[in-house]
């Protein structure tokens, strides 16, 4: 028996929330480990006004002065504090399915007329196998799109978010990053340095110490580091892998280290995971250095990505044509607390 137009909307909308409603934690693969990262921390985008503010601290603004006996104390007026703001932006995806393409797996439509048509058994199987597939693929090119935007710097376009190669930039001492001049306030700078001799022993190591020494002094240790694959090679090639087994035990030695995107490489103690998405990103336009030669230390105590949770939405079909329409839609925004608590290497 045929379907009404109406149901048919109403059943590719719960398959659809069925799908994605679960994104924030369950619905993430390994092989985008920036998203699983911040979804793992990610607030709720709170509506009304269009930008993201984190109140952050700029100074201490001490009047520190030694005093002996009757000597007068000054006194200042603090002005310590800043806000950073970062504008939230909204991603769309959506498909359609034709009434013609329902029609050839055995599912016809009724425009119009009385609703609650029910669906024989064969064509409810057909049904959701096609709703299925269009569905898993919707969810996986939405997910691997936002993976990508949310690595790159947003001069891509102009409703585009701001991500990861601007909040942590190649170039710190430039730019305006959550409406504050870098070139005036150091402050707001993070840790970076590239053109690192790939070749030099030690080399790499030793501008990864001093990254690291300088994140320590600005908010902590990292808990996060993401590096392409240039730079991972490079950094194993630097690396002596010492294995002690006692006598008489079988000693196993295993060139290659680590699963996946878990590379089986550390720096002091936190894993370097492999980013797969750099090798895309190097394919794109609009990067001055390669994604795959870079490496970032990142302090997600001071990163945080927010968003208002997926909205699925059926839009009504348009008057001049025969087909069945979903889309999703999410308001989201990446944002820094602390600039100086994150570094980029780069190597040559």
């Amino acid at each position: 028996m045929p379907i009404s137009n109406t149901d048919l909307q109403e059943l590719a909308k719960v398959s659809l929330d069925e799908y994605l409603r679960n994104l924030p934690v369950d619905q993430i693969a390994v092989e985008r480990p920036f998203l699983k990262k911040l979804m793992e921390g990610r607030k709720s985008l709170l509506g009304a006004k269009q930008n993201v503010v984190e109140n952050i601290r700029k100074e201490h603004g001490s009047n520190f002065s030694w005093a002996f006996g009757e000597e007068t104390v000054k006194f200042n007026k603090r002005n310590t504090t800043e806000q950073a703001s970062f504008p939230w932006r909204r991603a769309v995806d959506g498909l359609y399915i034709d009434y013609d393409r329902l029609f050839s797996n055995g599912i016809k439509v009724r425009e119009g007329g009385a609703r609650g048509f029910q669906l024989e058994y064969n064509e409810r199987v057909q049904l959701i196998n096609l709703l299925d597939e269009q569905l898993e693929v919707l969810r996986e090119g939405f997910l691997n799109k936002l993976d990508l935007e949310l690595h790159r710097d947003g001069s891509h376009g102009a409703d585009a978010l701001v991500g990861l190669d601007s909040l942590v930039s190649l170039a710190p001492d430039a730019g305006t990053v959550g409406g504050i001049d870098r070139a005036k306030a150091s402050y707001w700078r993070n840790y970076a340095v590239k053109e690192i001799a790939s070749t030099a022993p030690g080399s790499l190591v030793g501008e990864m110490e001093t990254a690291w020494r300088q994140c320590i002094k600005n908010g902590g240790s990292p808990d996060f580091i993401i590096a392409g694959g240039k730079f991972i090679d490079t950094y194993r090639k630097q690396v002596t892998v010492t294995h002690i087994a006692g006598s008489g035990e079988t000693k196993y030695i295993d060139a290659g280290v680590g699963a996946g995107v878990n590379t089986g490489l550390a720096f002091k103690g936190v894993e370097i995971i492999w980013d797969p998405q750099f090798d895309e990103l190097d394919a794109m336009a609009n990067r001055t250095v390669e994604w795959s030669k870079r490496c970032y230390f990142l302090n997600t105590r001071f990163m945080k990505l927010r968003d208002d949770d997926l909205d699925i939405v059926a839009p009504i079909r348009p008057h001049d044509t025969l087909a069945m329409y979903a889309m999703v839609n999410l308001r989201c925004a990446l944002s820094i607390s602390r600039a100086n608590a994150h570094a980029v290497l780069a190597i040559q």
